[in-house]
């Protein structure tokens, strides 16, 4: 859409009335990127289903054993070189820009996926996916952080976990229902659908002003804030913040870099979110749903049937991360994360010794479904507080002059840490199985836990100014608040004076 029918549709008189709230349009905003999340989540549980039927006897596609490896993990490879474009596309392109290029080799993914004959086609599909999901995994958080007001950013964020979820239970039902040709062309419907709701929205007020561009800026921020008081009073802060950036005389870029990452509001939020993106992968999130039937097939001991187990847990992750959204909003971010530390924790062992405890034969055949009420509580664990935290924290944590770079070099971590978690829990499964992997993982989730427990500061209920003025060391103990939006404006005067 051009940026004159963009315009227009700004200064539409509705946006200046009730009739259309600024929640409204902030929702409208994030759709395209909440869409684009659920084509995601389709992404990672697709291999759980496609695996399945092509290891029938009639296949059209025979695949090896270590075919299927590199089918679910090598999404990680190719995120790495989409996480290596996303900076310079955030920069120069722009929040808006970067999603809708992200859309365009995933749609080409799916459509070598679902037209394959061999296994390198869908080796390449993958890689195409995989790299669009690196563009989006560094603009997504982003851009909803950006389009939204401090009191809904935790709840939008939190769609992310959603969107993650009900892709993964999307995919795994047309699995189960549909030929896996037939599921990949569903499930690339979410990838139109997010192009056409970017294309409709504004590029993010915080970019626009970056960039120069105060009276683009002025117009996308009222078209998603509304004109109240308030957010009057924020948009002349984000603009102040921007039209007073000292000029910063021309050095090499590696002396430029080097400057940056000596920067405390950097490094800080990059070392956090490693360890945010590390706890993600190893706690299982990409790896269950790549793997649910074999996985489910050996908790339950095959007393339950492998496609009815995997939609139950998908309907756990599904109904988890509806709640999700809700307490994300409610309560402080570190009590959320801590408590789906401690349950993923606890329930991981657990599902562990009783699975050892079933192997020796000290629980009776009737009762060897019994491991998988702790795998349940399992799923609802790392969905509850792990699954969300890490998006909502990255797409606030990070200063508006190093967001792109900063979501890059975070991004490499989940990137890599994907390819390496989903390309050896196979071999993993087969050596030590399914109760030793998880009692790997519980030990994981429980280090990363206690770095972060150190690390990680509340953000909750604070602007993306704020929280950068944190970082930077700015303190306003000693100054009186009447509420969120003065708080902001007596923060920039600290940092002036």
């Amino acid at each position: 859409m051009s940026e004159k029918k963009i315009d227009i549709i700004m200064d539409d008189p509705a946006c200046k009335t009730e009739r259309t709230s600024p929640f409204f349009r902030q929702l409208f905003a994030i759709t395209g990127i909440v869409m684009y999340m659920t084509g995601t989540g389709a992404n990672i549980a697709y291999p759980g289903v496609l695996l399945e039927q092509l290891r029938q006897p009639n296949s059209a596609v025979r695949l090896t054993v270590e075919h299927e490896s590199w089918f679910a993990s090598i999404l990680g490879l190719a995120l790495i070189a989409g996480i290596c474009v996303a900076p310079f596309s955030l920069q120069k392109l722009g929040r808006r820009m970067s999603n809708q290029l992200s859309s365009l080799p995933a749609l080409g993914g799916w459509a070598l996926l679902i037209t394959a004959k061999d296994p390198y086609t869908l080796l390449i599909g993958r890689s195409l996916q995989g790299f669009a999901m690196g563009i989006q995994a560094a603009s997504g958080p982003v851009s909803i952080a950006e389009y939204s007001a401090p009191k809904y950013r935790g709840a939008f964020l939190a769609t992310i976990a959603f969107s993650f979820a009900l892709g993964m239970l999307v995919a795994h039902i047309f699995g189960t229902l549909l030929y896996w040709r037939a599921a990949g062309i569903a499930c690339g419907c979410f990838y139109i659908i997010s192009l056409v709701f970017v294309s409709l929205s504004p590029d993010t007020p915080p970019y626009l002003a970056s960039m120069g561009k105060f009276d683009a800026c002025k117009k996308s921020f009222r078209w998603l804030r509304g004109y109240d008081e308030g957010s009057e009073k924020e948009l002349q802060i984000l603009l102040n913040s921007q039209k007073k950036k000292p000029s910063i005389p021309r050095v090499s870029k590696f002396k430029m870099y080097t400057e940056i990452i000596k920067k405390p509001e950097f490094y800080k939020p990059t070392v956090i979110m490693m360890f945010m993106f590390i706890l993600f992968q190893i706690s299982g999130m990409t790896v269950v749903p790549s793997y649910t039937v074999p996985m489910m097939e050996e908790v339950t001991g095959n007393s339950i049937e492998s496609y009815t187990s995997m939609l139950m847990v998908d309907f756990v992750r599904f109904g988890t991360a509806i709640l999700a959204c809700i307490i994300v909003n409610k309560l402080e971010r570190r009590t959320v994360l801590f408590t789906g530390i401690y349950i993923s924790v606890v329930s991981l062992f657990l599902t562990s010794f009783l699975l050892y405890l079933r192997d020796y034969g000290y629980i009776p055949d009737e009762y060897r479904w019994t491991p998988v009420i702790p795998t349940l509580v399992y799923i609802f664990g790392k969905t509850l507080g792990i699954l969300p935290i890490p998006w909502a924290i990255a797409g606030e944590i990070f200063p508006l002059a190093y967001r792109s770079l900063g979501s890059g070099i975070s991004g490499m971590f989940l990137s890599i840490m994907f390819f390496v978690v989903v390309k050896t829990a196979p071999t993993s499964f087969r050596q030590i199985g399914v109760k030793g992997t998880f009692g790997v993982y519980g030990i994981c989730i429980a280090i990363c836990g206690i770095f972060l427990f150190f690390l990680l500061p509340e953000t909750k209920g604070k602007t993306l100014y704020e929280i950068e003025c944190q970082f930077k060391g700015i303190k306003n103990e000693d100054v009186q608040t009447k509420g969120e939006k003065d708080k902001m404006l007596e923060l920039e005067k600290v940092e002036e004076g």
